[in-house]
């Protein structure tokens, strides 16, 4: 019988940890930015296994078969592990953190190989791999935060101009009305002060000159906060 996502997503994570690529569920959690019940119910089939959280696994995680873990065709990675529900959750993996970190380390992060539009929408939506992105060194003055994305176009100038490098932190909780955020949609990413308009986000230019406009809130994959921003003056 065929496996399901959730079944394939329970097989994946004991691959990940008989491989030391990560400790244990917890672990995985941590580095996905999510609660470790949250990933717990996805597993269960209790949450939904989302596109996003798929193309988070593979920045974290290149060398999955993203195709294998959407469908079931193909292998999980290069080779074809088939381990049981009732062996995974046994085990922990015999890497320590210590070795964990050192063989996977945590002190780089993806950035976006596009550009953030801070006009309208036209950026990393839905179609960028893990292995595509160029690994930078994190950067510890910012607060924690998931990618860096390079800022084009001048409708939020002069608080970011095209060329900037900003941080993003993906937003679990509450938004900030009022406040600047990346939204990942349907027609790509755009960098813009949101506001609450229903079923929709409004979103507004510091640029006087360029309108503001709405996306609907089932258009949006994902809501990023900015956390930090690189500017090189010429």
């Amino acid at each position: 019988m065929e496996q399901t996502i959730n079944e394939r997503l329970t097989s994946l994570i004991c691959k990940l940890k008989k491989d030391g690529r990560i400790y244990n569920e917890s672990d995985l959690a941590k580095r996905m930015n999510i609660g470790q019940p949250f990933l717990s119910d996805m597993k269960k089939g209790a949450k939904t296994i989302s596109e996003e959280t798929v193309l988070k696994l593979s920045f974290l995680f290149p060398e999955i078969n993203v195709d294998w873990l959407r469908t079931g065709k193909g292998f999980m990675l290069l080779d074809d592990a088939d381990l049981s529900k009732k062996d995974c959750d046994n085990i922990e993996s015999d890497f320590t953190r210590k070795e964990i970190s050192e063989k996977y380390p945590e002190d780089v992060k993806p950035r976006i190989p596009s550009a953030v539009a801070a006009g309208f929408p036209g950026g990393f939506a839905a179609a960028v791999l893990g292995y595509q992105c160029e690994q930078r060194p994190v950067i510890k003055s910012f607060p924690q935060y998931n990618y860096t994305i390079i800022v084009k176009g001048d409708s939020m100038y002069p608080k970011f101009e095209g060329g900037d490098e900003i941080a993003i932190a993906k937003v679990l909780d509450v938004v900030e009305w009022g406040k600047t955020y990346v939204l990942d949609t349907r027609e790509g990413a755009v960098l813009k002060r949101l506001y609450d308009a229903g079923d929709s986000f409004r979103c507004v230019s510091y640029n006087p000159e360029y309108p503001d406009f709405s996306i609907l809130k089932s258009d949006v994959f994902g809501v990023y906060r900015v956390v930090g921003l690189i500017r090189i003056d010429p």
